[in-house]
């Protein structure tokens, strides 16, 4: 079984599909949000915190022996599958696309600032860090959010690596990745 590699932006939909994996196919969950914390908790000299793992090429690293230490342990019947923002699409790319992985990059573009704060503000919960903004805090995370996802979608062209657009029809486009993750992951 192929580990699955799910990156991009936050809000997209990384952890509703990785639940999905879990519930279709018994894998476990990595995520890389969790694992920040731990590395911000445990050794703070080393800054690695949301805006700062993402160039970390260490954190990076870190991740990539987690996941293949992981897979080799000998009662690993299912595979693994690694969710979060804390990755660029080239080092995507240059870390993990071999026979062993998928990879999925999710972000949402064909959705206006003012329709995605709406979604977020009718959808989060008290749970999501989101939760906290206020609407002028809110517009303009998501002003710099479609920016930054519209970069990672020319970046996946760029590279190679599959790019889906979460803003309309979220569910319908999660079903077509795990009917992609089907065909793919022997």
């Amino acid at each position: 079984m192929k580990n699955i590699i799910i990156i991009g932006r936050p809000r997209a939909g990384k952890s509703t599909l990785a639940n999905r994996i879990v519930d279709k196919y018994h894998y476990q969950i990595i995520r890389t949000d969790t694992i920040r914390g731990s590395f911000k908790d445990v050794f703070p000299e080393l800054n690695i915190k949301s805006y700062t793992a993402i160039n970390s090429k260490e954190f990076q690293l870190f991740c990539k022996t987690y996941l293949e230490r992981n897979s080799r342990q000998p009662r690993n019947k299912y595979g693994y599958v690694m969710e979060g923002c804390e990755m660029h699409v080239k080092d995507c790319k240059e870390l993990y696309d071999n026979r062993n992985n998928l990879i999925y990059c999710l972000a949402q573009v064909d959705i206006t600032p003012e329709e995605m704060a709406k979604n977020m503000k009718d959808n989060d919960t008290d749970k999501d860090w989101t939760n906290e903004m206020n609407d002028e805090e809110r517009l303009k995370y998501c002003e710099r959010s479609i920016e930054k996802a519209k970069a990672i979608k020319e970046e996946c062209k760029i590279y190679g690596l599959k790019f889906y657009d979460t803003a309309k029809n979220r569910d319908k486009v999660l079903d077509e990745i795990m009917k992609d993750i089907e065909k793919n992951i022997d």
